[in-house]
């Protein structure tokens, strides 16, 4: 497991490494996924260090779930596309790989089972 300074979304926000950004601000960026699920699907990652979300303080909480929901009212209702799934995997028995807190913002045009 990667300390805060070593994980590849630390390195993202300081701008170390490249991604294709869709919004930034003081607590927070998205970007889309370079691995994505579907077409469209982003991620919305903190600034501020935790592991997981069960780690996060309420209002960085609070901050990036807004900043998912309005992303992908923008980004996916708004263009038509009909629904989207919004994920958090916590650890590394729910896929957790990248241990900084994340949220996948994942389009769906069909219907798709993405858990069961």
């Amino acid at each position: 497991m990667s300390n805060n300074n070593e994980t590849i979304f630390a390195k993202i926000i300081r701008k170390e490494m490249p991604a294709k950004f869709l919004y930034e601000d003081s607590k927070c960026i998205a970007i889309y996924d370079a691995f994505p699920f579907r077409e469209g699907h982003f991620l919305v990652i903190p600034k501020k260090f935790s592991k997981n979300i069960t780690e996060m303080d309420d209002d960085t909480a609070g901050h990036i779930f807004n900043v998912a929901r309005k992303l992908a009212k923008k980004e996916i209702l708004d263009k038509g596309i009909p629904g989207f799934k919004v994920v958090i995997n916590t650890n590394e028995m729910a896929d957790q790989t990248v241990f900084h807190t994340h949220i996948h913002v994942i389009p769906i045009r069909e219907k798709v089972i993405l858990m069961k």
